[in-house]
C-alpha cells in the first residue's frame, strides 16, 4: 500500500508538471505571435531610404510648381485648362505631403506617392516646353528690355564721352573763330538727337540689340566730331 501510494503521488506530480509546461508553451506561442505582428507592422512602415527620396522629390516638385505657377500667372502665357489641371494636382500632392511624417505612412504608400510626384514633375516639364506666349507677350518682353549690365554700362560711358565732345565742339563752332559749315552743323544736330534720346532711356526700357545699335551710333558720331575738331 505504501508503494502504491508513492507511485500514485508520482503519477499525479508528472501530470501536474505537464500542465504547467503546456501553459508555458501556450504563453510563449502567444508572445511570439504578438512579436511577429509587431515585426510585420514595423516592416510595413516606410524605410529611411524611401522617405528620404520622398522628401527630395517633394522639394523638387515644390520648386518646379512655384516656377511654373509664377510663369503661368504672368501676362506672358496664354490660359490653358491642361496647365491648370496639372497645377491643381501638384498643389494637392504638396498639401498631402505637408501632413505626412515617416511614422504615419507605409512603404507601399510612400512608393505610390513617389511615383505620383515623378509623374507630376514630368508633366510640369512638358507644360513648360509646350507653353504658348499670350498675344502681345513678345512686345511686352521687348518693352521690358533684356540689355545686360555690361552693355548698359558701356552705353552710359559712351553717352558721357559723346556729351562732353558735343559741348566742346558746339562751343567752339558757335564762336567767331570757326566758319559756318553745313556738314559740321549736320553732325552736331545728329549728336544732339542721340543725346536727347539717351536722356529718356533707362536699363529696363531698351533691349540688348537696341543698346548695341545705339552704342555703334555714338561711336560713329564721336569719330565724326573728332574729324571736325581736327579740320577746324
Amino acid at each position: 500500500m505504501i508503494m502504491a501510494g508513492v507511485m500514485a503521488a508520482a503519477l499525479l506530480t508528472a501530470c501536474g508538471g505537464g500542465s504547467e509546461e503546456t501553459a508555458a508553451e501556450d504563453t510563449a506561442v502567444e508572445e511570439t505571435a504578438e512579436d511577429t505582428a509587431d515585426t510585420e507592422d514595423a516592416g510595413d512602415m516606410v524605410s529611411d531610404e524611401t522617405f528620404e527620396i520622398l522628401q527630395d522629390n517633394y522639394a523638387t516638385m515644390v520648386e518646379a510648381y512655384n516656377a511654373v505657377a509664377e510663369l503661368y500667372s504672368s501676362d506672358e502665357i496664354a490660359a490653358d485648362a491642361d496647365i491648370e489641371d496639372t497645377m491643381n494636382k501638384a498643389a494637392d500632392v504638396i498639401n498631402q505631403m505637408g501632413e505626412i511624417t515617416q511614422d504615419s505612412m507605409t512603404e507601399a504608400d510612400a512608393e505610390d506617392l513617389n511615383s505620383a510626384m515623378v509623374d507630376i514633375l514630368d508633366a510640369l516639364s512638358m507644360l513648360v516646353d509646350g507653353m504658348q506666349e499670350a498675344d502681345g507677350a513678345a512686345d511686352a518682353e521687348a518693352a521690358d528690355g533684356a540689355v545686360s549690365d555690361e552693355t548698359f554700362a558701356i552705353l552710359q560711358d559712351n553717352f558721357k564721352t559723346l556729351s562732353d565732345a558735343y559741348d566742346i565742339v558746339a562751343d567752339y563752332y558757335m564762336s567767331d573763330e570757326v566758319e559756318a559749315d553745313a556738314d559740321i552743323e549736320d553732325i552736331l544736330n545728329q549728336t544732339a538727337d542721340v543725346i536727347n534720346e539717351m536722356g529718356e532711356i533707362s536699363q529696363d526700357t531698351i533691349t540688348e540689340e537696341d543698346a548695341v545699335t545705339l552704342n555703334d551710333t555714338m561711336m560713329s558720331l564721336m569719330d565724326s566730331l573728332q574729324i571736325i575738331v581736327d579740320a577746324m
